[in-house]
C-alpha cells in the first residue's frame, strides 16, 4: 500500500545541487534516491567553479569547508584590463570580501568540487549512476520515475537538479499543460536566452596570470576571464553572439569548434605580457558551450520542484551560479523541515503541504536570483563593450569605483542569504558584516523531525552537536 511507504524524495541529477540536497536529506533522515545519468559522479567536464562566502557557509554546515580549503586558496587581486592587455584597474575586491565575511572567494575545478561533495556524503548508497529517465508519471498520492532499464523509482516528489537543459522541467511543463491549461506560456519557455558562447580552457599555472588573481580583459564583442590558482588556471573566453536564440534551440560543439574559436583570438593580448595563443598552447582541457540566461516564472508544478540551473541560469562571469544553487537547496530544505515538523508521526506531508514548501522556496529565492541574473548580464555587456555606454562604464566609471564599496554592495546580498536552519553553524569565520538571519527561517536548534528509519517509515530525532540526526 502507498500509505505504508515511507516519505521519499527522488532527486534527479548529481551535480552541485543534487549532491548538496542528498547530504541535507541524509542529515534530516529523509529517504531518497539521487538519479544521475552519467557513469561517474565527478566527470571530466566543464571548467572552474568558485564559491562565495554565502555558499561556503552552507557547505561548512555540511562539513565540506576543510576539503575546499585544502583544494583551493582564496583570490587576492582583481585586475581589469583593456584590449591591449594593460591594467585599467587593480583592486582588492576579494580581500575586502574576506574582511567583511571572515572568508573569501575560493575557485576550484568543478570536477574537484563534485568529488568533495560526493566524498563527504554520510551514505553514498543514495546515489544511483547510469540512470536514464524515460518518463515521469504523477498521481494524487505519488510520483513514479521510469528508467530505461525497466525499473521504476517511486516517491512523493521529484527534485529536479538536472541542469539548464532540464528533462524534469520539460516533464513539469507537460504535466502543467494537461492539468492546468494555459499556466505555462510560450513567453516563459522562450525566456531562456542564449546571447553568448564560451571557450573553456584549463591550464597549468601561468606566471603572467599570478597565483591568486582574477584577470578580466575587455574587448569588442568578446572577453577573457582568467582565474588563477597555485596549481591551475581556469580561462573563460566569452563571445557575444551575432544572432542570439532561445529555448528550445540548442547548439552542440566539437573540438574543431574549440580550435576555430581559439584561432580567432590567438593574437589577442590577455595581459600586457601574454597572448591567448600562449595560453592555448599550454591547455590541458578545452571545450565550447553556450551560455544560457533566464529565471523561470514557475519553479514547480504538481509533485515536481526544480532547483539550480534547471530553473535559473545566470552568466558565469560573477560566479553566482553554483552559489545560487546551493542557497536554493538551503531554502528548500528549511521549508521542507518545517513541514515535516508539523506532520503527525506515522503520516506523510500531503500534496498540498508539499506545494506550500515549493511555493515558499520560490517566493524566497526568485527575486534574489533575478537581481543576480541582471547584474551578471550587465557585467557581461560591460566586459564585451556591447554598446558605447558599456564601454564608457568599463574604461572610465568602474576603474573609479571604490573596491570597498563594491565589496559592501555584494556583501549585502551575501549577508541575507539563507543557511541551513536545522544544522549548527559553529566555527564558521566571522568578519565585519553580520549575517542578517531571516526570521522566517528561524528553527529551534534542537528541534525534532521525522526520518525514515522505524517500521512505519519514520523516526523521531534531534540534531546532535555534529549536525546529524540522533534517534
Amino acid at each position: 500500500m502507498q500509505a505504508e511507504r515511507p516519505f521519499r524524495i527522488i532527486v534527479v541529477g548529481a551535480g552541485v545541487a543534487g549532491m548538496v540536497a542528498s547530504n541535507c536529506l541524509q542529515r534530516l533522515g529523509i529517504d531518497h534516491v539521487v538519479l544521475e545519468k552519467y557513469a561517474e559522479v565527478a566527470p571530466s567536464m566543464g571548467n572552474g567553479i568558485s564559491m562565495w562566502p554565502h555558499g561556503l557557509r552552507i557547505l561548512h554546515q555540511l562539513g565540506y569547508l576543510p576539503a575546499i580549503q585544502r583544494d583551493a586558496v582564496p583570490v587576492n587581486r582583481f585586475l581589469g584590463r583593456g584590449p591591449d592587455g594593460r591594467v585599467m584597474h587593480d583592486n582588492l575586491l576579494y580581500t575586502h570580501v574576506e574582511k567583511n565575511h571572515g572568508i573569501g572567494f575560493f575557485p576550484l575545478e568543478r570536477r574537484n568540487l563534485l568529488q568533495i561533495l560526493y566524498d563527504g556524503l554520510p551514505d553514498k548508497s543514495f546515489i544511483r549512476t547510469e540512470s536514464i529517465i524515460e518518463d515521469v508519471k504523477q498521481f494524487p498520492d505519488r510520483v513514479e520515475v521510469c528508467l530505461a532499464d525497466g525499473t521504476v523509482e517511486t516517491g512523493d516528489m521529484v527534485l529536479g537538479c538536472d541542469g539548464v537543459h532540464s528533462l524534469m522541467r520539460s516533464f513539469m511543463w507537460d504535466h502543467a499543460t494537461k492539468t492546468s491549461p494555459g499556466l505555462i506560456q510560450v513567453k516563459e519557455k522562450t525566456s531562456l536566452n542564449t546571447n553568448w558562447k564560451t571557450l573553456l580552457v584549463s591550464t597549468p599555472p601561468i606566471p603572467e596570470l599570478g597565483e591568486r588573481d582574477v584577470n578580466i580583459t575587455h574587448n569588442n564583442r568578446f572577453t577573457f576571464l582568467a582565474t588563477s590558482q597555485p596549481d591551475a588556471v581556469y580561462v573563460v573566453v566569452v563571445f557575444l553572439l551575432d544572432t542570439p536564440f532561445t529555448w528550445p534551440k540548442r547548439q552542440q560543439f566539437t573540438d574543431e569548434d574549440a580550435d576555430a574559436l581559439a584561432e580567432l583570438v590567438a593574437d589577442k593580448p590577455v595581459t600586457d605580457q601574454l597572448l591567448f595563443s600562449e595560453i592555448w598552447r599550454r591547455r590541458t582541457r578545452a571545450s565550447v558551450i553556450s551560455l544560457e540566461e533566464g529565471v523561470m516564472e514557475h519553479w514547480h508544478h504538481g509533485r515536481i520542484c526544480l532547483l539550480g540551473d534547471a530553473v535559473h541560469k545566470v552568466h558565469p562571469n560573477l560566479a553566482f551560479g553554483g552559489n545560487s544553487a546551493i542557497e536554493g537547496v538551503a531554502s528548500f530544505m528549511n521549508n521542507l523541515c518545517r513541514v515535516m515538523q508539523s506532520t503527525c508521526c506515522g503520516t506523510k506531508p500531503s500534496g498540498t503541504a508539499l506545494n506550500m514548501v515549493f511555493a515558499a522556496y520560490q517566493k524566497q529565492q526568485r527575486q534574489r536570483i533575478k537581481e543576480l541574473m541582471d547584474l551578471s548580464h550587465m557585467a557581461a555587456k560591460v566586459h564585451t563593450y556591447a554598446t558605447p555606454l558599456h564601454k564608457l562604464l568599463a574604461n572610465w566609471i568602474f576603474p573609479l569605483c571604490d573596491d570597498r564599496m563594491l565589496a559592501n554592495h555584494i556583501g549585502a546580498y551575501f549577508a541575507t542569504a539563507p543557511k541551513l536552519d536545522f544544522l549548527p553553524c559553529v566555527g564558521f569565520p566571522s568578519g565585519l558584516l553580520a549575517w542578517a538571519e531571516d526570521d522566517r527561517n528561524d528553527v529551534p536548534r534542537n528541534h525534532y523531525i521525522k526520518g525514515h528509519l522505524n517500521g512505519n517509515g519514520y523516526a523521531n530525532g534531534h540534531v546532535n552537536g555534529n549536525g546529524y540526526v540522533v534517534y
